[in-house]
């Protein structure tokens, strides 16, 4: 494992940050997914039944918490539109790894050898104020396309507008959908609703993200 920046504890800023707040941050990405499907039923959103990642956004009570969960377009230019101004990335960790030891299920679902190095990231989207819209954890291919990896690892452009203006990251497949903690003021923790998805270069996967929302932004009731 090489490690392109060290993990930093999150800094103390005037609003509540995500969980989880403390290092070290998880090496594992956090797979919702029953990877006992196939890989082809996943990567075509086709799960079936209650697991179908739409049926569970149906269980959302907010429209723009349905609308944010269901796409498969840009999140950051979503959360623009619900915070009313841009937004900024701060970039908490990043390194390299194995795929394997990335999370069981990583290297099947990216396509990837499980010994192949991946970048392991995480970030946070902020408002001008500090406030942390969302925390994203990202597991990327490494070398699949000359020009892309810039992008995994700039620490000032949020990922999906970055690869969007290197021509890439147009198809994403929606994996998971849920609630999780989201750790708040005084450390209490609050209910959160979070999204996992594919980003895709062409025909292969490129990226796997699971993005954690604000429920003072977004409600996960």
């Amino acid at each position: 494992m090489s490690v392109l920046a060290p993990f930093a504890p999150v800094p103390r800023d005037p609003l509540p940050w995500a969980a989880p707040p403390r290092e070290p941050l998880p090496l594992a990405f956090p797979l919702d997914v029953p990877l006992d499907v196939p890989l082809d039923a996943i990567f075509g959103s086709a799960l079936g039944g209650d697991a179908a990642p739409r049926r569970r956004v149906r269980g959302f009570a907010s429209p723009a918490t349905r609308m944010l969960l269901s796409s498969e377009g840009l999140t950051t230019t979503l959360l623009e539109a619900l915070a009313g101004e841009s937004l900024r990335l701060h970039c908490l960790a990043q390194l390299r790894a194995r795929a394997e030891d990335a999370g069981d299920g990583v290297a099947a679902l990216l396509r990837t050898d499980r010994d192949a190095e991946v970048l392991v990231r995480y970030s946070a989207t902020t408002r001008r104020d500090g406030l942390a819209l969302s925390v994203n954890h990202v597991v990327a291919r490494i070398g699949l396309a000359p020009g892309i990896e810039p992008c995994l690892t700039s620490t000032s452009i949020p990922l999906g507008p970055a690869l969007h203006a290197a021509g890439t990251g147009h198809r994403r497949t929606l994996l998971c959908v849920g609630r999780r903690p989201w750790q708040g003021e005084g450390g209490r923790d609050l209910t959160a609703c979070y999204k996992t998805y594919v980003v895709w270069h062409g025909e292969e996967p490129l990226a796997l993200i699971d993005e954690l929302f604000n429920p003072a932004a977004v409600p996960a009731t």
